[in-house]
């Protein structure tokens, strides 16, 4: 399950980091209890406590998700594609006057 393994990822990047759950819980400004309980019951946190957790750790929600790391060159590169084909497309436009 994609809970569980969210978790594990938690705690694996906790155990690397030596940051406590407790402490990564008051961090991201999550009641322990709520937090231990989401652990427990492998509970999906919302997506912005997800995102604060992924941040406060120090790794993406991709990663905690999934256990891998984006290849953000890659992405970069698409963007670059996508808009350098924009600008052509907005050369070709009549310019309304």
């Amino acid at each position: 399950m994609i809970n569980e393994y969210f978790w594990e990822q938690v705690k694996k990047v906790c155990r690397i980091t030596k940051i406590t759950q407790k402490d990564l819980a008051l961090t991201c400004n999550v009641p322990y209890s709520t937090f231990k309980g989401w652990m427990q019951k492998n509970y999906f946190p919302t997506v912005i406590d997800g995102y604060i957790i992924a941040a406060k750790l120090g790794v993406s929600v991709e990663f905690l998700v999934t256990g891998q790391i984006s290849d953000t060159k890659k992405v970069v590169e698409n963007i670059r594609t996508l808009l350098h084909r924009a600008e052509e497309n907005l050369r070709r436009l009549p310019d309304g006057k």
